[in-house]
Parts: structure tokens; sequence; C-alpha cells
């Protein structure tokens, strides 16, 4: 912690150590508007220990794709990559780096919101505008930066969402279990909130730890407690794999009921962990290749063709980051982080993959409808009706 508090120290100190010409901020920005060289653009991620999520692919081919349409007024993309390890400490040391770094126009990531949000302040403070595709923490947003943009639904809108879900299935009596961290709290508290104004009662709630073992006991006596329970439906606000642990103590102890998550748990890592009792869950996402939407299956097909096997949501959100910035600094005709800042917040309607694109004076997504999957086969299947749109 004594560390974290020196690095975010030592950002804020920047600008007054360096009022004078030749601060990376303003090189940046001399950079930015020059019209030409190359512009880099930064993506940070736990690229070992993730390899399985397909986020590389999607940056990948959105940089080919612009580049090969003439670039950004004539100026090439070119991505690099930094793995922050899943770790605050490295997140952060690497946010610095890159602030100091004039030649790095744009920032993508992080994938936790614990490492993002603090990386957040020596992005806004080094002049580096960041777009996340992965961090829901409403608190991302919530500090007044001016530079600082998400293309994923927060857990505030993600909650709301499947409270209006539970409604719309005639579910009236439910209980909740989270996970006991910002994520988990974020989800059950706005799911609870929302639930309120739509004829579902919430008549249990429990939490559990992130670090909760794999036997599943940990769960037992609450699940036993639930079972003599008139209960419609469980809203697990849970990451993976404990989620899968959780319901397969459920199946155990007899609990049919319908069980429906959040987005953490669209992984391949719930059903390992849950088997065949994951059969049946429905989760958010903010992308399934067989959503028949035009967007989507234009991009399918191409991930396809290039990549020989389906897109996931890592890589929709990868492709959208990119094309999101390069559409902006196209508008700007400038890759200046003021401009690319001020052009993102008067964004409206842009049509990606994963739906269209429209900030708010926050950074945050106006609106996002997420889609829902099931879980059939022992595989995430499109189910069909998107979730209501839902604000904050």
């Amino acid at each position: 912690m004594t560390r974290i508090r020196t690095i975010l120290a030592l950002a804020a100190l920047a600008p007054l150590a360096g009022c004078g010409a030749g601060t990376p901020a303003e090189q940046r920005a001399e950079l930015g508007r020059q019209g030409t060289g190359d512009i880099t653009i930064a993506a940070v991620w736990p690229w070992k220990a993730l390899k399985e999520i397909r986020f590389s692919e999607g940056l990948q081919m959105a940089v080919d794709e612009v580049n090969a349409t003439g670039g950004i007024h004539g100026r090439r993309l070119r991505l690099r990559k930094e793995d922050d390890n899943g770790s605050v400490n490295e997140g952060l040391l690497i946010a610095q780096r890159l602030a100091d770094d004039p030649r790095v126009s744009a920032v993508i990531g992080h994938l936790q919101s614990y490492v993002t949000v603090p990386a957040a302040a020596i992005y806004q403070t080094g002049g580096l505008p960041m777009l996340s595709p992965a961090s829901t923490d409403p608190a991302l947003t919530s500090k007044g930066y001016t530079s600082v943009f998400r293309i994923i639904a927060t857990d505030h809108q993600t909650g709301r969402q499947m409270a209006e879900l539970a409604a719309r299935r005639g579910y009236r009596r439910v209980a909740i279990y989270y996970v006991r961290n910002n994520y988990g709290r974020e989800l059950a508290n706005a799911f609870e909130e929302r639930a309120a104004g739509t004829g579902v009662t919430v008549v249990a709630r429990a939490s559990y730890a992130p670090e909760a073992p794999a036997d599943g006991r940990t769960f037992e006596s609450t699940l036993g407690e639930w079972k003599e329970m008139e209960l419609d439906a469980i809203f697990l606000a849970g990451e993976v794999p404990q989620a899968g642990y959780l319901v397969s103590e459920a199946r155990r102890l007899g609990i049919t009921i319908p069980v429906i998550g959040t987005d953490a748990m669209s992984s391949p890592a719930l059903l390992a962990a849950g088997g065949k009792a994951a059969e049946g869950i429905v989760v958010p996402s903010a992308f399934h290749p067989q959503e028949p939407r035009a967007r989507v299956q234009q991009f399918a097909a191409a991930f396809r063709k290039r990549y020989g096997t389906d897109p996931d949501p890592g890589s929709a959100l990868g492709y959208d980051a990119v094309m999101v910035l390069a559409e902006a600094m196209r508008r700007a005709r400038s890759a200046a982080p003021d401009d690319l800042a001020r052009t993102l917040h008067a964004m409206k309607g842009f049509d990606a993959v994963t739906g269209a694109i429209s900030f708010d004076e926050r950074g945050d997504l106006e609106t996002r409808t997420l889609v829902k999957m099931v879980v059939r086969d022992g595989a995430f299947h499109y189910l069909g009706e998107p979730l209501a749109s839902a604000g904050r």
C-alpha cells in the first residue's frame, strides 16, 4: 500500500514539477496534432493469466482493418501490449510508464476494476485518454475525470437489468447470493433497488468470501436454509470459479429453482466448475455471436474467417475499443488528448459490435442493452430476448 500511495502521489505532483514546455502531456498533444507518424495505442491486460479470452484477437483485427483502409488520415495504428498480471502494483507502474511516454496516444485497459480505478488517476493526471473495455465498477467514472471512458455496462446497470429480467420471468420471491467485494455488493444492491419497483421481493440475502474453497461446503448452511423457503429464483452476483461451486452445492442439496447470474459468470470457468449443475443458468453479456443483429453477424463471420473460431465477449469488446478510438481520431482529425476526449464525449450512436455507443458527461455509456445467454449442453447459447435497456 505504501508503494501504491507513492506512485499516486508522484503522479499527482507531475504537472507541478513540469509545468514548462516539454512535459510528456505537452509532447503528446504536439505529436497528436502533427498529422504524421504512427499512432500508438497501448493495451494493458493480464495477457499471460487469461489466454482463454480472445481479447488480443479482437484488438488486432480492428487495428488491421483500420490500417487496411488508410489508417487515421494516412497515419497507421500501432498496438503496444503491456501485461499488468492482474496486479495493482504492476498496473500502476505500467500506467505511470505509459503516461510518461508521449508517443502513446491512448490506453485500452485494464481488466479488473480494482486495477483500473487507481490507474485512471495516473492517466488523467498525465493527460492520457483511457478507454476501459471490461471494468464495471461505477467508481471508475465517479471522480470527475474528463478523459476516462468505458464501453461496457456498469455493475449498477447490469444489476438493474437482471432485476427487470426476474420480473419479466415472473420471479416474485428471489434470494440474492453475492461475492463479498465491490463487484458483488454493487450488483446485489442495484438488483434489490430495482426489484422493489418491479414487483420482485428479495426475501433473503447472503454473501460469501471471494476465496471460498472448491468443495462448495462454504455455501451449505445458507443454501440449506433457503431450501425451506418458498423461492422462485436465486440471483447469484458471483465470480468464477466459486459461482460454479455454489450452484453445484445448491443442486446437490436438491434446490432446483432457476439461477440467474452476472457478466463475470459468462466464462468457460463457470462450465468447468459447475459441470452439469450449470445447466439452465442465465447470465448477461456484452456480446454473443448468435445475436441476429447485422453488425454482430458481420463481425462474427469476419472473425471466424480470420481465426477459425467464434469470437467471445472479449473479442468484441477489444474490437470495439479500437474502433471507437479510431473513429474519434478521424472525426477530430487529431490524436491529441484534448481533441480525442472532447470528440468521445460528443459521440452519439456509434454503430459498434456490442451496441450503439453514446458517452455521457462522465464517460459512461448512456445506455447499454445487454444480451442474455443460457447454459445448455455445456455451452453458452444466445437466449433471444435482450434484457431491457436500463439507465442508472
